[in-house]
């Protein structure tokens, strides 16, 4: 008895072979957006804050570039992380988008098909990966204004003032003085620059357990908004005395 053998098969090519995937040839747009996460989408995780963009723009009609290689995944990044339960004012995040859209309609559209709380504020082209060299966070704590007054005056007046930081990693000494020199009080809320740098940055409750340690009083942590991310200028272009991009 003899077996009978499979014929052969035509194996796919051509155009149908990555029909389902964007073209490498296709004509792409980076685009840097600004947004706002506020309210209860808060409490959306980094990564599902990413999703939730990637949706609003396939709802919004826009389709967004895949990577190359074996498992392409959506051209899509945010600048900075941000922590669950805080609002931020002005994230960043940089999508490659297929064709070649306006910048403004884009935004419009996005925001519409955005949930509430999310907003993108402006879209621009990339001129490439941002790099972020500090951010501005304000803080209120539940305390008489009084004595948030006192504390970033305490804070101003020592020379360094280190606080530990724990991680499943081990622990670690940071001046909190290194990364945010100033601090100011607006209506009872505290406001510090935080600087980023190669060798790391300090936590916004980290700041604020610096302020308790210089005044030795406690100031319990109510609610953290993240106002502003401040980007380094491109390699290049003009910048002011003070660094900042013209």
């Amino acid at each position: 008895m003899v077996a009978r053998t499979a014929g052969r098969v035509p194996a796919p090519f051509g155009p149908g072979w990555r029909r389902d995937r964007t073209p490498t040839t296709a004509s792409r747009l980076k685009l840097e957006l600004r947004f706002s996460v506020r309210g209860r989408a808060r409490f959306l995780s980094h990564l599902e804050c990413v999703d939730v963009l990637l949706s609003a723009a396939r709802r919004a009609g826009y389709e967004v570039a895949l990577s190359n290689g074996m498992r392409p995944k959506p051209v899509i990044s945010l600048a900075m992380a941000r922590a669950v339960g805080v609002e931020a004012y002005d994230e960043i995040a940089t999508i490659d988008i297929v064709g070649s859209p306006d910048p403004a309609t884009l935004a419009t559209r996005l925001t519409e098909a955005l949930p509430r709380g999310i907003a993108v504020h402006d879209a621009a082209p990339s001129a490439g990966t941002p790099r972020l060299v500090g951010c501005c966070y304000q803080v209120v704590v539940d305390a008489p204004p009084d004595q948030v007054e006192a504390a970033a005056a305490a804070y101003h007046a020592a020379a360094g003032i280190v606080v530990e930081r724990r991680s499943p990693k081990g622990r670690r000494e940071l001046d909190a003085k290194r990364y945010a020199p100033l601090v100011e009080v607006v209506d009872g809320a505290i406001t510090a620059e935080v600087a980023l740098t190669d060798e790391g940055s300090l936590r916004p409750e980290e700041l604020v357990r610096a302020l308790e340690k210089a005044s030795e009083t406690e100031l319990a942590v109510r609610t953290i908004s993240r106002l502003t991310l401040r980007v380094a200028p491109p390699v290049g272009a003009p910048t002011t005395a003070s660094g900042e991009p013209l």
